[in-house]
């Protein structure tokens, strides 16, 4: 109990004290999180994904005129120096540097980048933050990157950093943040999912590298998907039946594939023990996923869960009916909606459910 007053006490710091911005139906955002930049070597694991990265913000959404919030956990400064990584991705910081002169960047800082909070400023010079707010009407989208859910990160973040950089560096191993261990990562998101049920407010978060939409996890929304699909075949018209029969055995497939690939990592886990899950935590994932990177999208009113994949490693989502994935150009890279929602609706399903 006392590890969850602090988190509280922490998490309801840092929402008072984030600059607040008031959407406006022009405005468009993109939330990424957990780029984990470090030198370039084999340890580095946003090398898989670096040139889909600057590609995508480059080509799609900085054309687009897109607010561009990270979300922590942008360098990986608990193995690396802020100048190795500076230099080793200086393309991706020119790129930055352009959304930061259009006054379109946000830097929030994450366990891993913490430092900058102390520095006072970032690489791009934008003034890093601990959080930031998002008014909807009368309602808040809280944007934080989670670590402020365990206690450990905040007390003891300096010598986990020391660990990392000065044990397992010269060892060549690679690092096991909370994202690989599922115990942490469930705790992370339920401490978080209790904080914003209570406070009434729309968290998105990082930090754990899974997406979540609506509080759900994938396996989560297929088996609710499922369920709906199910209650709903009865009373359809025979037409209507055979499209839902499709769609559940597509689903079927789908959660098959999920369990198949995603069981290691606790993908098979439910947070939520209750009949209605109220949809107040949402997760953008992380740029290091072996089949692509994920982000949250802000616009019209709109949130929505979108997924960028390499054609040459992962055709999973060009070869499923149900998606609509667009091509980038002439380039392999696609991207594809997961999950979308209107925003009135989520905060009326948040205040009727909390």
């Amino acid at each position: 109990m006392e590890d969850q007053r602090y988190s509280y006490q922490k998490i309801r710091s840092v929402l008072e004290n984030s600059p607040a911005i008031r959407l406006t139906p022009e405005n468009r955002y993109v939330v990424f999180s957990d780029l984990h930049m470090g030198n370039g070597s084999w340890i580095d694991d946003f090398v898989t994904n670096s040139e889909m990265f600057m590609t995508v913000l480059d080509h799609y959404y900085l054309l687009r005129g897109h607010n561009l919030v990270l979300n922590g956990d942008v360098e990986e400064l608990q193995r690396f120096t802020l100048g190795e990584v500076h230099r080793r991705w200086g393309q991706i910081y020119a790129v930055l540097e352009r959304f930061a002169a259009e006054r379109k960047l946000y830097r929030i800082v994450g366990n891993h980048d913490h430092e900058l909070l102390n520095d006072g400023v970032s690489e791009t010079g934008v003034m890093p933050l601990e959080g930031l707010r998002l008014l909807h009407h009368d309602n808040t989208l809280f944007i934080f990157h989670g670590h402020q859910a365990l206690w450990r990160y905040d007390r003891f973040n300096r010598w986990i950093g020391y660990l990392l950089k000065y044990g397992l560096n010269p060892l060549k191993i690679r690092n096991r943040t909370v994202a690989h261990n599922s115990r942490k990562r469930f705790l992370t998101e339920k401490r978080v999912y209790e904080f914003s049920s209570d406070y009434g407010v729309l968290s998105i978060i990082g930090h754990t590298h899974r997406p979540l939409f609506e509080s759900m996890s994938k396996i989560d929304t297929l088996r609710f998907e499922i369920e709906r699909l199910c209650r709903a075949y009865p009373t359809a018209a025979a037409a209507k039946q055979r499209k839902i029969e499709e769609q559940i055995k597509q689903y079927q497939r789908e959660l098959e594939h999920v369990h198949r690939h995603e069981a290691a990592e606790g993908a098979q886990r439910s947070l939520y023990n209750a009949d209605l899950v109220v949809p107040c935590v949402f997760n953008s994932g992380c740029v290091l996923g072996k089949r692509g990177m994920t982000a949250l999208e802000i616009q019209n009113g709109t949130l929505a869960l979108v997924h960028w994949f390499d054609s040459r490693r992962d055709r999973k989502y060009l070869e499923h009916r149900s998606y609509h994935p667009h091509q980038l150009g002439d380039t392999p890279f696609f991207r594809v909606v997961i999950k979308q929602d209107s925003l009135d609706y989520i905060f009326s399903r948040i205040k009727l459910l909390t």
